[in-house]
């Protein structure tokens, strides 16, 4: 399922078995983090997920509101007795998580970033 929630910031989600995985690009700004806080929460309560993963490679930009939603849907997550991973953090959403210093609190997925000369779709090598 794909969502675009405002013109600067979009969402795919996917499911497999008991684990969801959400994919955002953009930017997580007090525009669309409402839209993301039901989003990401809609998709914990589900009873078909177990396990939610947020994919953070495309976002560019991450302000206080959108730290707001993951430690409101990491505290969610435990209430409910299910996992909630962050995965493929760079840049400035990682900055962010580690000058306020809250990356700790959250599972962090290591997996493959793609090559350099393809880091962001649409852009030229």
């Amino acid at each position: 399922m794909a969502a675009s929630m405002d013109k600067d910031f979009g969402v795919v989600c996917e499911d497999q078995d008991a684990k969801c995985r959400v994919t955002l690009s953009g930017r997580i700004t007090i525009d669309s983090s409402p839209d993301l806080r039901t989003l990401l929460l809609q998709r914990l309560q589900s009873s078909s997920c177990q396990s939610l993963t947020v994919d953070f490679y495309e976002v560019e930009y991450v302000d206080s509101s959108g730290l707001a939603i993951l430690v409101e849907v990491l505290k969610a997550s435990r209430i409910h007795g299910k996992a909630f991973h962050l995965s493929r953090l760079r840049e400035r959403p990682r900055y962010l998580l580690e000058t306020t210093r809250l990356l700790h609190l959250f599972d962090e997925l290591e997996e493959e970033l793609p090559p350099a000369d393809q880091s962001r779709p649409g852009t030229e090598p």
